[in-house]
């Protein structure tokens, strides 16, 4: 403060403190406290300050900054020169993203090219962009005209244009656009932007169709009044219409769910009979050799069950979500002539926040922002408050959603609306305000990790996994699953090597680098050169290398020589082992450090034939991802499905599946079930199985497979039993089955079973077959004598008779299913064997510390293992409870490796288990899960990629507050205790130094609030530390905070992922109640040390001073402020500490 010595000689003469004597004296007597800040310029500026009677540069650091406001005349600027706004976010550098969580689809608005129709209608040269630019505000700040940025004014007739366009979609994330798609009787409208997209071969870009099948009003807005083309249906223009799309179907960027082309119909109920219509497409869709479609519709006009239309999902179509209030009436400088409604965009945010579930398949839409005062003036609908950063949390939420609900990446589809529908504000192209914001957002979220290669703090650890093949089948799409489920839960840096290629290598390489091993060394090559192209293609080698399956065995031998820890995960029984990997065991068990075994039959397989150390196997059971609410059956649903499948409605469906060897799969048995019932005069049923074999399988008493074909159809059985082939979607042909026939011979466990499960079919299998019967047991379906098809047939006609029994274990089984072998219950404990074998820490240590909140128990624990990052070790410590909580402590003990410690006596305070867990962790990142409060599932997925930034040491949240019900009773972003400091600093996600986080509140007071909503960098805990934090009667959590955050940045989140429950009984809130004097003493102390460590700026002790005053009123009122002085002294804030860095000038920028 030097300079305001100099200016000020009378001050330097006192001898006061110049901080304080500005705070007191100067800004009122019109003193600048810096030739970079001018009191009266401010005040005279800005009369609202004035009138608030604030201290102008307090205003200006808490408030004015943030709200642009100028701190002194500015200096004169080239007025030539381009000015970007502050906001504005330039294109990025970087490439394509190589793996993403799910597939963003974008819809097209292909009217920003002239045509015939719209220069009669409109006038001459009509584009989207005539109305663009006529667009003014209709209220202060209205964000109006908005203006592109480095894509301008485009035509798209110009093609660089559009492969522009398809450039930065690719290059931000998306996957595809969704062009409106105009047809009226034969008549199609704006369709040259599609054709172009099509006739360029030179990109990957996928695209759909949206039929926008309503008029084409002046209005825009499909309805009836002012009809400029009209639209008329019927089953002539239905085929004709089908006929004409199936050619961009054909295309192979063509958008496919499960195989099928997604077609999309904005207005389904604008069909005489959209049931009948569907048919019709469906039906001249599989003549014409296209297969099955995928039909869906964007819920704008329509909001029922797509089955309802015969369809098979829904889109969200934002805004279109629901009814919300208008806040028109709180704009206070709204136009007078505006008669169109204004409301939150946040209402859209929040409803993502917690999404409501329907009993169908939907998928979700966002949109960055929705303004149509282009097209309708003063007639607008506007929704006010959207921003780059809270798109950025909807649409995380958005995918967050769809990775649970959608196991596949074919159907994790979200829609946005739109790419470019400028006159409607809804758009991603760069503007003129946000420049790519809303881009590199979308970036940000859909990446399949932040950055890839790169975990909290430092380098991933790496996984190589080892595929026998990518052909269909079981192990391989456990595969699938697994890559899945670690790139959705962890860091992990994860490439596949398949020793042979097949129908599903495109979806390895979809998820992760994925190569075949022919391809990459000759078979003929020495060991060391395969080594070197393996290890040069990896980019180095793995930390850990990961056999998914025994038929692997051929390279065991070549990878145990990168030495490296080998995992095994042994998924086959004796036969599979003679055909696949008979030659190979001996590498396979000498070789491999760990094996995990599918089933209990496999581990006693393992130990028994190949002599495998049972200590050596972790007993892992197969699993598969729970299907999502949408596709929970119903028997109205069944006989739905089976209609639109041309299946019988009136016979019970039983339902066997595999590939590969057919008689050990037992596909033979299945036909002689179907043979005994016929015998037994049995007719209602139909047999179903999916999946194919070759005909050349043989086997030596049964003969070939084809022959076993050819006697079926001698028998006449072939319309009893039918075999379907390859199909891409399993759950859809179970949900439409009564039951489920496992008539394999041998079956390791049995992936299919699951799934059966999960659609609630009873199983009937074979004792002593292998895993299968370990799930069945008595209450998921019925075990019969091994290989005894007559057995089986019983048991079969029992369940057919039996419509009440075979509901009931039906149901059984899915409940046994989603209990323990869903991917999210099973795939947890693969990690910690994974990291085990590997010995690497977990990601990130979580802390459970509790006393007496057995109530709570439950709800913390389902929201800490609900995380959808999951690469964490968890302890609990219990400090002495006496309410039961030690009962309940128990039954998660092991569960993710859970370790439970109890102390034998109560510490009396928090902070002694907070430094016990820190000794006990074993990760570099530390999380404070304390016992009452709750979390988001995405709390660890959001913060932990927050230390990619290796100077991050500690991130935060922001928090609501929640009751002892559970109930939200308020957030802290909106409470005084926030907005004393600032109205705007926490309702943005930022990074900071820790130096700026101190001096911009938490130096003055705890703004973390709650340890809960903190991730934090393990640091030194010395004991004069540990001996000060215990010392302190309140406040020893921001004294913590304060010392983890030193030379570090800090990193905050402003979404509410953390739940902080208030109750009048814990001790902290019991120090406040009763130790109001030491309360005081402690700010001061605190504050002290504050000032004493950081470099702190000219208006902290500002704020310090207006905090303890304002605490001395609360604790205090009615007392004198000067009695605060034996408490809390304000002249000891202008005592500075001898250790204490100097304060530099302040610089405010103008």
């Amino acid at each position: 403060m030097s300079w305001y010595l100099v200016q000020n000689p009378d001050v330097a003469r006192s001898g006061k403190d110049p901080i304080l004597h500005y705070i007191r004296h100067g800004a009122a007597e019109s003193r600048n406290p810096s030739p970079d800040f001018d009191n009266e310029y401010y005040l005279t500026k800005y009369p609202d300050v004035t009138a608030a009677s604030m201290n102008p540069l307090d205003h200006y650091i808490r408030f004015g900054k943030m709200e642009g406001r100028s701190a002194r005349r500015a200096p004169g600027t080239n007025a030539g020169a381009l000015q970007r706004p502050a906001s504005y976010v330039p294109r990025s550098g970087e490439g394509r993203p190589a793996a993403l969580r799910a597939r963003l689809v974008a819809f097209y608005l292909p009217q920003f090219h002239p045509i015939p129709e719209n220069d009669a209608f409109w006038g001459k040269g009509f584009t989207e962009w005539t109305n663009v630019t006529r667009a003014t505000p209709q209220f202060d700040g209205h964000y109006q005209p908005r203006l592109p940025a480095d894509l301008g004014f485009y035509d798209l007739r110009v093609k660089d244009i559009q492969k522009e366009q398809i450039e930065i979609a690719l290059q931000y994330g998306l996957s595809g656009f969704c062009f409106h798609f105009y047809w009226f009787n034969g008549k199609r409208v704006l369709e040259m932007p599609i054709a172009q997209f099509v006739e360029n071969d030179a990109h990957e870009m996928g695209f759909c169709i949206n039929w926008a099948n309503e008029p084409w009003s002046r209005r825009w807005d499909g309805r009836q009044q002012e009809v400029l083309i009209p639209q008329s249906h019927s089953p002539d223009d239905d085929l004709a219409f089908i006929q004409y799309v199936a050619g961009y179907f054909r295309d192979r960027r063509y958008i496919r769910i499960g195989g099928k082309p997604l077609l999309m119909v904005y207005r389904p109920g604008l069909f005489p009979s959209a049931v009948e219509t569907a048919r019709r497409w469906r039906a001249y869709c599989r003549e014409a050799g296209i297969g099955e479609i995928f039909l869906a519709y964007p819920q704008s006009f329509d909001l029922d069950d797509p089955a309802e239309f015969g369809f098979d999902a829904a889109v969200e179509f934002p805004p279109n979500l629901g009814r919300f209030p208008d806040i028109s009436a709180s704009i206070p400088t709204l136009k007078s002539g505006f008669r169109g409604k204004i409301y939150d965009w946040t209402e859209l945010l929040n409803r993502s926040r917690a999404y409501p579930q329907v009993a169908y398949t939907l998928f979700r839409g966002v949109c960055p922002s929705w303004d149509n005062t282009a097209r309708r003036m003063e007639a607008a609908y506007i929704l006010v408050n959207p921003s780059p950063s809270r798109y950025r949390e909807w649409l995380a939420n958005a995918v967050v959603d769809t990775c649970d609900r959608f196991a596949d990446f074919d159907s994790r589809l979200i829609f946005v609306n739109a790419w470019n529908e400028w006159a409607e504000g809804a758009y991603l192209e760069p503007d003129a305000r946000h420049g790519y914001a809303y881009l590199q957002e979308t970036r940000d979220v859909l990446l399949a990790r932040p950055a890839a290669g790169r975990s909290p703090g430092g380098p991933s650890w790496r996984v190589l996994f080892v595929s026998h093949d990518a052909a269909l089948g079981g192990a391989q799409a456990s595969l699938i699953n697994i890559i899945q489920w670690l790139q959705s839960h962890t860091n992990l840096e994860i490439k596949v090597l398949c020793l042979a290629g097949g129908q599903w290598l495109e979806a390895f390489r979809r998820l992760v680098d994925t190569v075949v091993l022919d391809d990459l060394a000759s078979e003929t090559g020495t060991t060391a050169t395969k080594l070197a192209h393996i290890t040069e293609w990896y980019g180095g080698i793995p930390d850990l290398i990961y056999c998914n399956s025994l038929a692997t065995g051929r390279v065991h031998a070549l990878l145990g020589e990168l030495d490296r820890p080998i995992l095994t995960h042994a998924r086959e029984l004796g036969t599979s082992v003679a055909r696949y990997a008979k030659d190979n065991m001996g590498d396979v068990v000498s070789r491999t450090q760990r094996f995990v075994a599918c089933s209990r039959s496999v581990r006693d397989y393992l130990v028994s034939e190949h002599n495998v150390a049972t200590d050596a196997i972790d007993v892992i059971p197969s699993a598969v991802p729970q299907p999502n609410a949408d596709h929970s059956p119903t028997e109205i649903r069944r006989l739905e499905s089976r209609s639109l499948a041309g299946w019988p409605t009136d016979k019970v469906i039983v339902l066997g599946s595999g590939v590969g060897m057919p008689f050990r799969k037992g596909a033979d048995l299945f036909i002689e079930v179907a043979r005994i019932l016929r015998a037994r005069g049995v007719e209602d049923y139909h047999f179903y199985w999916l999946g194919s074999f070759r005909g050349r399988e043989r086997d030596e008493v049964l003969g070939t497979w084809s022959q076993q074909l050819d006697r079926l159809r001698a028998d006449g059985l072939d319309e009893k039993v039918t075999f379907l082939g390859d199909v891409d979607d399993v759950g859809t042909y179970l949900r439409r089955a009564d039951l489920f026939l496992l008539t394999s011979r041998e079956e390791p466990f049995g992936r299919v079973m699951l799934e059966a499960a999960f659609a609630e079919l009873p199983v009937i299998c074979f004792a002593g077959s292998g895993g299968a019967p370990e799930f069945v047991e008595e209450d998921a379906g019925i075990i019969v004598e091994r290989a005894d098809p007559a057995a089986m047939a019983d048991a079969t006609l029992r369940l057919i008779r039996d419509k009440s029994l075979r509901m009931q274990l039906g149901r059984q089984a899915s409940a046994k299913a989603r209990l323990h072998f869903s991917t999210d219950r099973v795939f947890p404990r693969l990690l910690s064997t994974m990291r085990k074998v590997a010995n690497k820490p977990p990601a990130v240590s979580i802390i459970v510390p509790n006393y007496n909140y057995a109530r709570h128990l439950h709800e913390r624990m389902d929201s800490i293992l609900g995380q959808s990052f999951q690469d964490f070790e968890l302890i609990i410590l219990d400090d002495a409870s006496t309410d039961g909580s030690q009962s309940i402590l128990n039954y998660y003990a092991g569960v993710h490796g859970t370790r439970v410690i109890v102390n034998d006596r109560n510490s009396g305070a928090p902070y002694p288990q907070w430094f016990k867990g820190m000794a006990l962790a074993k990760a570099d990142l530390i999380w404070i899960a304390e016992a009452d409060d709750v979390s988001e599932p995405s709390f660890l997925e959001t913060l932990v990629p927050l230390f990619r930034d290796p100077g991050v040491k500690f991130a935060f949240c922001a928090s609501k507050m929640i009751n002892d019900r559970s109930e939200t009773v308020g957030d802290y972003l909106s409470s005084p205790y926030l907005t004393d400091l600032s109205d705007f600093k926490w309702r943005r996600s930022y990074q900071v130094s820790a130096a700026q986080e101190v001096n911009e509140g938490l130096g003055v007071k705890n703004t973390v609030i709650n340890i809960s909503a903190a991730v934090f960098r393990k640091f030194d805990i010395t004991p004069d530390f540990v001996a000060q934090v215990l010392s302190l009667p309140a406040g020893g959590d921001w004294y913590f905070i304060l010392e983890a955050i030193r030379n570090g940045s800090v990193a905050y989140e402003s979404a509410l992922l953390n739940h902080h429950r208030r109750h009048g009984d814990s001790v902290t809130s019991a120090v406040t109640a009763s130790h109001s004097e030491a309360l005081l003493r402690t700010r001061q102390m605190i504050h002290q040390h504050v000032l004493h460590t950081y470099e702190t700026d000219l208006a902290i002790k500002l704020k310090m001073a207006e905090h303890a005053l304002q605490l001395w009123n609360q604790l205090f009122p009615g007392r004198p402020a000067e009695e605060m002085e034996s408490l809390y002294s304000l002249t000891k804030l202008g005592e500075f500490p001898a250790r204490s860095p100097r304060i530099p000038e302040i610089a405010l920028e103008p």
